[in-house]
């Protein structure tokens, strides 16, 4: 038999052999590699190859799971809409590792999706507990607050962030929604006329950085959906500003 025989079947063998022993001994390299497919490498951003490393990252043959392998694949799932199996990946990680704090974040996202909203405020402040400084968190927890109208705690929960972070343009459409619903009219029109020009201002990246995980290629997508919501929130508020005026003309005029 010639040699040029054994070389494929040699070489195949070494692969498999290699891809073996790193289920077995490294499930972190699996893990790592997961990462260079979901946003370590913006090129290479690939969210089922990432989910394929991720797996095996988090269900190696012997050994523990890679430290937020299951947090990870709890991101993918999300992103692919499968909201049940992202829930019990971001529950696995925390069990395995109830330090990961970090995917109570996940899990709140994934539980306000549901619609399960009192579940996703808990999982939210308990990430805000671990972190405290997140901004992203206190948005979508008080958006959720505000869903189930608990105005007073969504109020409490994005002042602070509104309060140290002045440029924020996901802040300031939360916020000024919030203040319309109150009645703060002029208020929520200042927040978001400035929402609006931070909007308009920021690039299509910047937009992404706070949508790790996502595909570059809806960030442009995503931006003009945020200018688009901006505008018809302030078209919302200036409409109520006009008649508010108007009544209280024709208040005046009965007296």
């Amino acid at each position: 038999m010639p040699f040029g025989f054994f070389r494929p079947f040699a070489c195949g063998v070494i692969a498999v052999t290699f891809f073996l022993s790193l289920q077995i001994f490294i499930p972190v390299a699996f893990y790592n590699l997961g990462n260079v497919f979901f946003g370590t490498v913006p090129t290479l951003y690939n969210v089922n190859v990432a989910q394929f490393f991720y797996t095996y990252a988090a269900y190696p043959v012997v050994g523990n799971p890679a430290p937020y392998a299951h947090h990870q694949l709890s991101r993918t799932y999300f992103i692919e809409g499968d909201l049940q199996t992202a829930l019990t990946e971001a529950d696995k990680e925390l069990a395995q590792y109830p330090e990961n704090r970090h995917t109570y974040y996940i899990k709140g996202l994934t539980l306000g999706y549901m619609h399960r909203e009192h579940e996703a405020i808990k999982a939210f402040g308990q990430f805000i507990a671990y972190k405290p400084e997140s901004w992203a968190a206190r948005n979508d927890k008080a958006w959720l607050h505000f869903r189930v109208g608990e105005m007073d705690e969504a109020m409490a929960t994005i002042l602070p962030a509104v309060q140290s972070t002045k440029n924020n343009p996901w802040l300031l459409n939360t916020f000024g929604v919030l203040l319309m619903n109150e009645g703060a009219l002029v208020e929520a029109r200042n927040a978001f006329v400035h929402g609006l020009a931070v909007a308009n201002s920021m690039t299509a990246e910047e937009w992404g950085m706070a949508y790790p995980g996502n595909a570059p290629q809806v960030y442009e997508t995503g931006l003009t959906a945020m200018k688009k919501t901006f505008q018809n929130n302030l078209n919302e508020v200036e409409d109520l500003i006009e008649k508010d005026a108007v009544d209280t003309a024709s208040q005046s005029d009965g007296a």
